[in-house]
C-alpha cells in the first residue's frame, strides 16, 4: 500500500502476534479544565516520554486518543507458528520471545520513572493551578499490557 492510499476492507490481510499496551494520563480532565490550551503541551511533553522509551524498548506508538497511548510490540514472523490442530497462531517459545515481553514490562516501569524525574513534569508538580484544584498534584499514569 502507498502512502495516502486507503485501506480496503475486502482486501485480505494477515494475522499477527503482538504485546498491546495502554496508558493514559490520571486526572486528565482536571488538568484539562486548568491548563486549557496549554494541555496540548502538557500532553505531548508526556508524549515525548511515552515514545521515547517505547521505541527504545522495541515497541512502537500506535495512536494516541486525547490523554491516552495506544503501543504495540510485534512479534517477528519467526517467533510465530500455526498450530497444526487449530489453525491458531502462536508463539514459539524462546530467549527472543521472552525479552520482547520484558521490554514491554519494562517500558512501563521507566515511564513511571522518567516521569516522576522529569523537569518538564516537576513544572506541573509545582502549577499553581493544578495544585490548587488538585493538592499535591504529580503526573500519573495508568497502564495495562495484553496479548
Amino acid at each position: 500500500m502507498q502512502m495516502g492510499e486507503d485501506v480496503d476492507p475486502l482486501l485480505p490481510g494477515h494475522k499477527c502476534i503482538a504485546i498491546f499496551g495502554f496508558c493514559d494520563i490520571r486526572k486528565f480532565t482536571d488538568a484539562t479544565e486548568v491548563l486549557q490550551e496549554g494541555v496540548m503541551l502538557f500532553v505531548n511533553e508526556i508524549g515525548e516520554i511515552v515514545h521515547g522509551v517505547v521505541d527504545r524498548y522495541q515497541g512502537a506508538a500506535n495512536k494516541n486518543i486525547g490523554d491516552a497511548f495506544l503501543l504495540v510490540w510485534k512479534f517477528d514472523e519467526d517467533s510465530i507458528h500455526t498450530n497444526g490442530e487449530t489453525g491458531e497462531l502462536e508463539l514459539v517459545p524462546s530467549n527472543k520471545v521472552s525479552q520482547l515481553c520484558d521490554m514491554s514490562l519494562i517500558s512501563f516501569l521507566k515511564i513511571i520513572g522518567l516521569t516522576k524525574r522529569s523537569r518538564k513534569m516537576k513544572k506541573y508538580a509545582n502549577h499553581a493551578g493544578l495544585n490548587k484544584r488538585m493538592p499535591n498534584y504529580e503526573v500519573k499514569m495508568g497502564f495495562g499490557l495484553h496479548q
